[in-house]
């Protein structure tokens, strides 16, 4: 069930991928990936679905600067969340291997990565409806340093949770 989840997220990815980008070397990169993932999925190996991710990663960001498109929500939201699926059913797999509650461990695992889903949703929508409201009164001086701001409060937060993670027991 677990292996069928992270084959669920990689599909995803190449469909949010495909439609965003015609062009052929962003679209192998994408293969290279998929295929990275299929043997992610087949044998657990974590650095495989790693790697997968990272390449899922670059032929995304390369697919939006070579089309250019209008800045939306939807699609760069079911990217993140796609590759926090993979990295996360494919970890998981190869940690419940052989474990008797199976089924209960996958479905506790799948109930918080909905959770943490509807979460990111609600809080993207939040931003941009903030954004939105911010951008007619900022300055252009401002919205830089704004910014600025906003990616290291991001890397502060994903820093803590990482190295809360690091700690044992």
């Amino acid at each position: 069930m677990t292996r069928l989840l992270a084959a669920a997220a990689a599909g995803a990815l190449v469909l949010l991928l495909a439609p965003t980008t015609s062009a052929s070397p962003v679209l192998a990169v994408g293969g290279l990936a998929l295929a990275l993932c299929a043997l992610a999925i087949a044998t657990g190996w974590r650095w495989a679905a790693t790697a997968a991710a990272v390449l899922f990663l670059i032929a995304y960001a390369a697919a939006l600067s070579i089309e250019s498109r209008p800045l939306e929500v939807a699609r760069p939201l079911g990217v993140g969340l796609a590759l926090l699926l993979l990295l996360g059913a494919v970890d998981l797999a190869d940690r419940a291997r052989g474990a008797s509650r199976h089924g209960r461990v996958v479905a506790a695992a799948l109930g918080r990565f909905v959770l943490l889903g509807a979460g990111v949703a609600a809080a993207a929508m939040l931003a941009l409806a903030l954004a939105t409201a911010l951008a007619s009164a900022l300055t252009a001086p401002a919205a830089p340093l704004l910014a600025a701001a906003g990616a290291l409060a991001a890397v502060w937060a994903l820093a803590a949770l990482v190295r809360r993670g690091a700690r044992p027991g």
